[in-house]
């Protein structure tokens, strides 16, 4: 061994030192920051020289300067992290709901019914009260107000929702478009553990976002897709993914020459999957195609009561028909109000999407729908499934949507009930005009196929109208409405099937000739005393009176509009708390009506929403909403600290083994430090023994 090589071994060790110390002082400046992965030299041995039959070594290199980076660990935390950040999202969202139904002793949605009802009942102990009429009003007035505002707070949280829902797919395709530039780098640079660091951080951000798969190539580039399959990241390609409003989509069968559109208005939680059963038009006629509707993709179809699956008819505009809140019917692709040409065929089929949704969007062109859908227990395998985008899905739909609808089912159903009642009775004094308060969309056709709210409510059957004379009040007659001059085969009950409005106002002329005038305007019915008329309802088996509007107690027909009617109101005279009796009268202090209101609270009633049916009192009915709201907020709270415990677990483990130690990193530093020494001492005794040569030969 020569002092040249002496020399040669000694600086690859002073070098191999250096660089120890150096990656050592990186790790212990990089500490703190989160994302950093430690890194550790190794070193392989030089290659030998032989030298006469002997080989002699020459030292070591550095062979690469290591990242220390668990992938296994890593793929199971992006599951655990994606997870737990889809309940912490619904976690969030629901905390600020759940304020909304918080009740008190005092002051609630809970307080005001219970207070409306209780005052139902004063005033059927005393119906001539004037203090308990217009105690009921106000309470009444309170428990609208409360129930609107309950919407509009309702309303608010779903359009907070949707804007971060929006935010985080912004931030999900930054990210994506960040993550297939690092892929780009890594290729160029595959040993550069600074872009490996930023692109885990990266793909970490991004399944707090989406639950992703993650698969690492040879070449240090990831492949990042969904949970459920969708391709995020390909190499230097990031897809897109949109965050886009309500709309529908076209599925024909094979050899279908339909030409039509399906069109749809409203909204709601749910999708509504539309296939034809039979062919035919879509004009809705005798002859018209038929089809069944399904909220899980076509996993089931909606069915009645006795379990058959429901048939709907396809029809126009006019003939639209309602599934879940949605008004659908059929047009063409270029009208909304015209006819197809041709008929649909059996298995065509159509997705209405009455919400915004996510779309993943395979070419500029092409997009496919990965919207979680509004039930959690419908299988997910090609929807969005965690993640907070996933868990923003499920607080807007399966939640705050839940909520309104089914609030909204408990508002409609009062006003019904109460409206229904109500028109049975009499007030304090005869009526000489009356408008309704609810418009018709077509008074020339059946009132069971308008659009009125309680078209499903109107029932074949009676009315009657008691006459008085108008100065004295002394009773002139009390007659039932009759139809037979209005209906060829001389039917003189009411039938929602087959009486229009105009047939409404028609014999409401022809069997109080003279007395009563019925005329429509605008949609509404009016109904106008002749001089020296006034009258009163003397009973309603049909359900016009409350589904037009007319001696009702409320206006409106859900919770967005109710209040109590404009009427009542000005006068609390007109709260109907007596009835009109065989002969006309109405007696004075008669709490006739006035107990069969206060019976409400008392009587079940089925509400039906797209996530719930039951069979209960209103009282109770509110009170499974709120304690559906506290049961689906501490499911998501429980369900976070579970999952968030698990991520924790899986990044301490992976901390473990990327993280830095610092009295690991002491030790190091004290190694590589005489190592250094070492080596600069190795190269003082070459240069001594090059310096006793040198004065050998002087």
């Amino acid at each position: 061994m020569t002092i040249n090589g002496i020399y040669s071994i000694a600086t690859k060790a002073l070098m191999n030192a250096q660089v120890g110390i150096n990656v050592t002082s990186e790790n212990v400046a990089n500490a703190d920051v989160v994302g950093y992965s430690r890194r550790t030299v190794n070193y392989e041995t030089s290659d030998s020289i032989r030298y006469k039959s002997l080989y002699l070594g020459t030292g070591a290199d550095v062979q690469e300067i290591a990242r220390h980076y668990n992938y296994y660990i890593e793929q199971q935390y992006l599951g655990a992290n994606a997870k737990a950040s889809y309940w912490s999202a619904q976690a969030q969202t629901l905390s600020s709901v759940e304020e909304l139904f918080n009740q008190s002793e005092d002051y609630g949605l809970s307080v005001a019914l219970d207070t409306f009802f209780s005052s139902l009942s004063a005033l059927a102990q005393d119906a001539s009260s004037e203090a308990y009429r217009l105690e009921l009003a106000e309470y009444a007035t309170t428990l609208a107000d409360q129930l609107r505002t309950l919407e509009e707070s309702l309303q608010a949280a779903r359009q907070a929702t949707d804007a971060a829902i929006a935010d985080e797919v912004g931030k999900a395709n930054t990210l994506m478009s960040t993550i297939a530039a690092y892929n780009t780098q890594i290729v160029a640079s595959p040993s550069d553990a600074t872009l490996q660091d930023a692109m885990d951080v990266a793909v970490r951000e991004l399944s707090s976002l989406i639950e992703l798969n993650v698969i690492r190539q040879e070449n240090g580039q990831y492949t990042v897709l969904t949970a459920q399959g969708q391709t995020l990241v390909d190499g230097a390609k990031a897809y897109t993914l949109a965050y886009e409003g309500p709309q529908a989509f076209t599925r024909l069968s094979s050899g279908s020459s339909y030409d039509g559109q399906v069109y749809f208005d409203g909204t709601g939680s749910s999708e509504l999957t539309i296939e034809f059963i039979t062919t035919g038009p879509t004009d809705g006629s005798a002859s018209a195609a038929t089809f069944k509707v399904s909220l899980d993709g076509g996993k089931t179809w909606l069915t009645d009561s006795g379990g058959n699956v429901i048939t709907y008819t396809a029809g126009g505009y006019e003939d639209r028909v309602q599934i879940e809140g949605v008004s659908v019917w059929f047009g063409t692709s270029a009208d909304a109000n015209a006819i197809a040409s041709q008929d649909a065929g059996v298995g065509d089929a159509f997705t209405v999407v009455p919400k915004s949704g996510l779309y993943w969007y395979r070419t500029t062109s092409s997009k496919v729908n990965i919207t979680p859908y509004d039930d959690a227990s419908i299988s997910r395998s090609n929807r969005l499934s965690g993640g907070s985008i996933a868990g923003l899905f499920q607080a807007r739909d399966q939640s705050i949507t839940a909520y309104m609808e089914e609030m909204d089912a408990f508002a409609k159903e009062l006003i019904w009930q109460m409206n229904y009642q109500h028109s049975q009775g009499a007030g304090a004094e005869h009526y000489s005009y009356v408008r309704a308060n609810n418009a018709v969309n077509d008074a020339s056709i059946p009132l069971g196929s308008t659009q009125l709210a309680y078209a499903d409510k109107l029932t074949e059957g009676s009315l009657s109208i008691a006459l008085y004379d108008a100065a004295t009040g002394d009773p002139l007659s009390v007659t039932a409405l009759d139809f037979s001059s209005v209906n060829p085969p001389g039917i003189s009950a009411f039938d929602p099937a087959q009486h229009s409005l105009n047939d409404v106002a028609a014999a409401l002329n022809a069997t109080y000739s003279g007395q009563l005038s019925a005329t429509i305007s605008d949609g509404r019915l009016i109904i106008q005393a002749e001089s020296g008329v006034a009258y009163d309802f003397a009973g309603d088996t049909t359900g016009i009176l409350a589904a037009t509007g007319i001696n009702t107690f409320f206006e409106g027909s859900g919770i967005s509009d109710i209040q109590v009617d404009s009427r009542i109101l000005a006068d609390n005279g007109r709260i109907n708390a007596s009835v009109v009796d065989g002969t006309g009268i109405v007696a004075s202090g008669d709490n006739t009506n006035a107990l069969a209101l206060s019976n409400i609270a008392s009587l079940k009633v089925q509400l039906d929403s797209a996530h719930s049916s039951a069979n209960q009192t209103f009282s109770q009915h509110l009170h499974s909403v709120i304690a559906k709201v506290g049961t689906d907020m501490d499911t998501a709270s429980r369900s976070y600290t579970y999952n968030s415990s698990i991520a924790k677990a899986l990044n301490t483990a992976q901390q473990e083994v990327s993280g830095v130690n610092m009295d690991e990193e002491l030790a190091n530093l004290t190694r590589y430090q005489q190592s250094y020494q070492a080596a600069a001492q190795l190269i003082q005794t070459a240069n001594e023994m090059f310096d006793t040569i040198l004065s050998l030969k002087s």
